[in-house]
């Protein structure tokens, strides 16, 4: 239902005639691939998430051995918070500066699990509450999604990683494009979307904005949502996250009743089988990228260098972390700062970088084993189906030679009577095959989930 206020009828008219001619102006008409601008794409020149992945931890500091896989089973789909500087309602799909150092900073990490496609998108400048604005940064999202679907993924499990508007405008696409289409949804190997209020009946772990896609709550969980708000401490009353009731709201809908639903909140550490979270901090791109481009100082890591618990108050439904003994001095005095208070929203995501890039990894290589079982199980099938007709025409074969052989004599009736002997012992041979590719079939089964 649109917020949009209708004053007067003339006045709504001409707001949805300008809205509609807007759209027709920034949006492709159909997904194609040259529609849509790519600050990561696997293969293209200037592919922001193939960059270093180095990191240093400890004092003295130790490289920490991340690694890329050569052929990544998954993919991972990205879009971004609200960053954009521009003036206008909408940003363009310019790879400004405040971009290129927050998809680096959230994104380049999840190269150690999946390909990464991030589109650029016309995000609104001013988010909280929906408007015009907040449409043309979903249509523009969803076309790159529908080009992506259409060009690049064939086929292949897909993780989709966002934060605030990149969270929010994601989360709608798995309420409209995903949960509700069960093909499209066997595909989904994960939703990683902090920062965006999603709800669930409180105490559940699915109902609310999605029907189907659950909120994850085992470790290797494949096919689920993480999401949280993060707070160092208890949340203020009517804060702008972790409550349903008041502050961002960006969904053409009522707001839900915050007596009814909550907040989703997953741990990142218990999701990743961690006691704590580990974050993770490109010091190249913490203000801006290096204005050569070259990169020197690469990733700062502090392993288990924050204690989170999912905490309730009220209505009120977050991440509650602090910092350990181990925490690294200098990320510990870096996240306040780019914090609000105890409001940790802007970094949540990098405080649990480490922890979200293992989920992620967990949810592949979950996803990946259930896809080649059930590959296995198809070509089982196959054979047994194979098998069975085989069984079923040896046996025939073996029926007709011996009702042939009581009518003949002499040297035919030898003969058939070897004939049949021969279709009886393949009818045997094929029913034995029966039952073996029956008995595998029944163990996969048991592997499946």
């Amino acid at each position: 239902m649109s917020r949009v206020s209708a004053r007067s009828t003339w006045l709504a008219l001409a707001c949805l005639t300008m809205f509609i001619g807007l759209l027709a102006i920034s949006q492709p008409s159909t997904a194609q691939a040259e529609d849509t601008v790519w600050i990561c794409k696997p293969g293209q020149s200037d592919d922001l998430c193939a960059g270093s992945i180095s990191t240093k931890a400890g004092n003295p500091p130790a490289t920490i051995g991340f690694t890329r896989p050569d052929n990544p089973p998954v993919d991972c789909f990205y879009v971004y918070p609200t960053v954009s500087e521009q003036a206008t309602p909408n940003a363009n799909l310019d790879k400004d500066p405040e971009v290129k150092r927050v998809v680096v900073q959230q994104a380049r990490m999840f190269s150690r699990v999946c390909d990464v496609y991030a589109p650029m998108y016309r995000q609104d400048t001013n988010p909280g509450v929906y408007t015009e604005r907040t449409e043309v940064a979903y249509q523009s999202a969803l076309s790159a999604w529908k080009d992506y679907l259409a060009n690049y993924n064939d086929g292949r499990g897909v993780i989709l990683v966002g934060h605030s508007q990149g969270s929010a405008t994601l989360a709608r696409l798995v309420d409209e494009e995903i949960d509700p289409k069960p093909a499209v949804r066997k595909q989904l190997v994960g939703a990683i979307l902090p920062g965006a209020n999603i709800h669930v009946p409180k105490n559940e772990l699915v109902g609310g904005m999605f029907s189907n896609v659950p909120a994850c709550s085992e470790v290797g969980q494949y096919g689920c949502l993480v999401a949280y708000s993060m707070f160092n401490g208890t949340p203020a009353d009517d804060p702008p996250f972790a409550d349903v009731g008041s502050g961002y709201w960006a969904y053409d809908m009522p707001r839900p009743d915050r007596n009814q639903f909550e907040v989703v909140c997953t741990n990142p550490a218990e999701l990743s089988g961690e006691q704590f979270l580990t974050p993770l901090v490109n010091m190249d791109y913490l203000l801006s990228p290096p204005a050569d481009g070259v990169e020197k100082a690469f990733w700062t890591a502090s392993p288990d260098g924050v204690a989170a618990s999912c905490d309730r108050e009220g209505t009120k439904h977050w991440l509650n972390v602090s910092f350990t003994a181990e925490a690294d001095p200098l990320l510990a005095s870096v996240i306040p700062i780019v914090a609000s208070g105890n409001n940790w929203h802007v970094p949540e995501v990098n405080v649990a970088e480490n922890n979200l890039v293992q989920i992620a990894k967990l949810q592949s290589d979950s996803y990946t084993k259930v896809v080649r079982l059930k590959a296995r199980i198809a070509k089982l099938n196959g054979d047994l189906a194979k098998a069975k007709k085989n069984a079923a025409s040896s046996q025939k074969k073996a029926a007709k030679l011996s009702k042939q052989s009581r009518k003949a004599s002499g040297k035919r009736k030898a003969a058939l009577v070897r004939k049949a002997k021969a279709a009886r012992r393949k009818a045997a041979s094929d029913r034995q095959r029966v039952g073996s590719l029956t008995s595998q079939i029944a163990k996969l089964k048991k592997q499946l989930p």
